[in-house]
């Protein structure tokens, strides 16, 4: 009989594997690990960037339509004098009203002396106001303050054809070359007999303001909007995108003597002198959104600041990860 003589690892070999087992396990550990910020990390840029396009894409749209009223050009939106207001106004308490070109406050509508300005643009001081403009966002709360607030005046969507696709709550504008009539679904349909050549649109007085949630306490954009019921209301029943920290737009002026459709310089709007805005100087914008990812990243500390343009934002030193966004507009029509 042959015998078989059976052998084990020994000591030193058992050693030997526990210690290749212990670096490789710290080295998947490691792996792991890494793998795990750097997911974490895509995904607060992904939100960054998400978050950023889709604000300034909606934003700028805006602007660049600011003062297009269809057919109506080159002639005064002064009420009475041109245009027609067949609907009923809204009330000063219900409305947007500025008064920074002149004494009379002026609202979402043409005035009969000739008020209209297609923009505004101005920053919530430190005492959450506009400096007595634009109360219908002062008076909410949670404002960021240094953070602009930008109104805004035009038509939008596309024609329409018939009394059948107007809607209760809005406000619409006809117009031709020569004339034109700010209407809502229980005024007469200006039809081509009283009004030849003319399109109708809606009409739209747009706000974007920037606040602090109460529900999520994020930083968020939202937008304010034309309603023919109460006036000036809030889009949606919640904000438009969050994550928007701070806004700044710059307005691009034409300094020339002689103007030449050229920018020479841009300036915050408190840097626009009432005879440049009523000269129809104001031809350009640029924005800045300072965007912050909605949730913090322990493995991060961000000591930057940012500069939007004339406004430094200093560095937080949280766990937040931020993005600038900045966008150059051309106004094409403005009216004054």
């Amino acid at each position: 009989m042959i015998r078989h003589s059976q052998q084990g690892f020994t000591l030193i070999e058992w050693l030997i594997a526990i210690v290749i087992g212990l670096f490789l396990t710290a080295g998947i550990s490691s792996f792991l690990v890494a793998s795990q910020r750097s997911t974490e990390s895509t995904y607060h840029s992904e939100q960054l960037m998400e978050s950023g396009r889709i604000a300034m894409h909606v934003i700028t749209r805006d602007l660049r339509m600011v003062g297009f009223f269809g057919e109506y050009t080159g002639n005064p939106m002064v009420r009475g004098s041109g245009v027609e207001l067949v609907a009923t106004d809204v009330t000063a308490a219900n409305d947007c009203t500025i008064d920074w070109i002149g004494s009379t406050p002026e609202g979402s509508f043409p005035s009969v002396d000739g008020r209209f300005s297609s923009l505004f643009v101005g920053q919530i001081n430190s005492s959450n106001s506009l400096n007595g403009q634009y109360s219908c966002v002062s008076s909410r709360s949670n404002l960021v303050v240094d953070s602009d607030v930008i109104g805004i005046k035009r038509v939008i969507g596309s024609p329409i054809q018939s009394a059948g696709e107007l809607d209760s709550d809005r406000y619409y504008f006809a117009a031709n070359a020569a004339s034109a009539q700010i209407f809502t679904s229980t005024d007469p349909w200006p039809t081509e007999t009283v009004m030849p050549g003319r399109q109708i649109w809606e009409y739209q007085h747009i706000v974007y303001y920037l606040d602090v949630s109460a529900q999520s306490g994020l930083p968020v954009l939202r937008q304010l909007y034309l309603d023919n019921n109460s006036g000036m209301q809030i889009l949606g029943s919640g904000p438009l995108v969050e994550g928007i920290e701070r806004m700044r737009v710059l307005l691009g002026v034409d300094t020339d003597t002689t103007q030449d459709g050229v920018v020479n310089d841009f300036v915050s709007s408190d840097n626009v002198t009432p005879q440049q805005w009523s000269e129809g100087r104001v031809i350009g914008a640029k924005v800045f959104l300072l965007v912050r990812s909605l949730t913090e990243d322990k493995n991060y500390t961000n000591g930057n600041s940012y500069e939007l343009g004339d406004l430094t934002v200093a560095a937080a030193n949280d766990h937040y990860r931020r993005a600038l966004f900045e966008s150059v507009v051309s106004l094409r029509n403005m009216v004054y």
